[in-house]
């Protein structure tokens, strides 16, 4: 069975500090996740974090686990969990685009619609997320 988690939390890096501690969270989210066979993608607006995991299902609480732990997140809120149908980033594992204002604001827009919108935001977001993945391997 193939599981799945996705979530939204508010961010609690230092502004003058996140490029260098998203910089870190990705170094060891990478290797971490291919050792645990967990694909997805991660979203940073400079304010919230949005996750999308695939993978094994003990992998996935696994994962998850730590995120709820971890004090860079506050407010962490499950937009999807559960058995996942198919893997939406096969050959990544971990996807993420990097900063950048202008994608911050789409993506706060897609964030507030994922919370407010229920399955239609969720799969417009994970849509967006596997947009960025594809077009960040040029």
């Amino acid at each position: 069975m193939l599981a799945r988690w996705s979530y939204i939390s508010t961010s609690q890096l230092d502004a003058t500090q996140a490029e260098k501690h998203m910089e870190e969270i990705v170094q060891v989210s990478i290797p971490r996740n291919r050792s645990l066979e967990v694909t997805g993608a991660l979203l940073f607006t400079g304010n919230r974090f949005a996750q999308y995991l695939e993978g094994a299902p003990a992998a996935i609480e696994n994962l998850k686990a730590s995120i709820l732990r971890d004090r860079r997140h506050r407010e962490v809120q499950t937009i999807a969990s559960g058995e996942a149908p198919h893997r939406h980033f096969v050959t990544w594992s971990l996807a993420y685009a990097g900063p950048s204002h202008f994608v911050s604001d789409i993506i706060e827009r897609a964030l507030n619609d994922a919370l407010e919108k229920g399955d239609e935001g969720f799969e417009a977001l994970v849509q967006m997320m596997s947009e960025f993945s594809i077009r960040g391997r040029g």
